[in-house]
Parts: structure tokens; C-alpha cells; sequence
């Protein structure tokens, strides 16, 4: 039971198993985002690229402020999202300190093939999931708890998006021996 990492493209994960717990930490991506003020300030289109910069939305992982608070405003999304729905689908965010870390409940892992996860979820959701399959096609998304599918990164607005309205289905109709092949 020793303490595991995780690395994904915005947030490290620090898993105490004895404890049950994951503390999510967002990657501040630095460097990145001051070269490209470095860049900008040497441009002869600064004010252009300033504001086509500061255009994005932080969930586009680019620009000065993906680099920067993607991972934040992941952790805080999640923090609220959990906290105002309870949805029964996703793994309790009990605490976050303004998105800077997140204290997560941690059960056993998703251990069913990819294939047969993502093609019943596509199915559950009426191929919403199809709309972001970088949350939903990952394995590593999601555990089991208490004999339910309960998925574990829900910080994007896409994801959270398919929560909200097929959250309680997917926990219902969830068949951990279904296969995509027999059906």
C-alpha cells in the first residue's frame, strides 16, 4: 500500500491507498506561458496577439491562461460540480483549496477493457460521450465503488455537460460483464 503517482496533461495525482485518498495538484505549465509572452512582447502585432491570446478559454489549453490555471480551474470545477449535484457517478471531491489541491475519495480500479467501456457508455448516453472521448474513452477515468461505475475526472465543462444529464442513468444501467462483441 505504498503512495502512487499519476500524470495527466493538466493536474499530478497523489494517491494514499491506506488512506482512500488522491490529492489532485494542477501543473503550472510556466515556462510555456512566458515564452509566449516572451513572443508576443517581440512581436510587431503584440496588441493582436494579446488579445487572440486572451480570447481562449482556459479549458483550450493553450494560450497564457491554459498554461497557467487549466489545472486550477479543473480542480475547482470538479470541487463545486460534486459538491452542488452529489451526482452518483462521480467519485466525491471532499475538499479543494481554490483549486490549488483537491483531497478525492480513492477506490478500486476500472478493470474492464477499453473497448467494451466506451461502447457502453456510447450507448447509455445516446453517443454524447462521443463529444469528449478524451475523459470518456480512458479507463483510468473511472473506479468502482460499492459495486457502482463512478468516474474520477470530471473537471472539464464537456464532461461535466454529460454528467448532469446522463449521471444517474449511467449508474443504473451500468453492466460490468456487458461486451461490446455479443451485443
Amino acid at each position: 500500500m505504498q503512495v502512487k503517482f499519476k500524470r495527466g496533461r493538466s493536474r499530478v495525482v497523489v494517491i494514499f491507498p491506506f488512506f482512500r485518498i488522491a490529492i489532485k495538484l494542477p501543473i503550472i505549465h510556466l515556462l510555456v506561458a512566458m515564452r509566449a509572452v516572451y513572443y508576443c512582447i517581440k512581436s510587431d502585432k503584440c496588441w493582436q496577439y494579446l488579445q487572440q491570446d486572451w480570447g481562449w478559454s482556459v479549458e483550450q489549453h493553450i494560450g497564457f491562461k491554459g498554461h497557467l490555471f487549466l489545472g486550477i480551474v479543473a480542480n475547482w470545477n470538479e470541487f463545486v460540480f460534486y459538491q452542488k449535484t452529489r451526482d452518483p457517478f462521480l467519485q466525491p471531491t471532499y475538499f479543494s483549496f481554490f483549486g490549488l489541491f483537491n483531497i478525492q475519495r480513492v477506490d478500486e480500479s476500472y478493470l474492464l477493457n477499453d473497448e467494451d467501456l466506451y461502447h457502453q457508455l456510447f450507448k447509455l448516453t445516446d453517443g454524447e460521450v462521443q463529444n469528449d472521448s478524451h475523459h470518456f474513452e480512458n479507463p483510468h477515468n473511472f473506479c468502482f465503488c460499492d459495486g457502482s461505475l463512478r468516474m474520477l475526472d470530471y473537471g472539464s465543462s464537456k464532461t461535466r455537460r454529460i454528467i448532469a444529464q446522463y449521471g444517474t442513468k449511467i449508474v443504473d444501467l451500468f453492466n460490468p460483464k456487458y461486451s461490446w462483441e455479443e451485443e
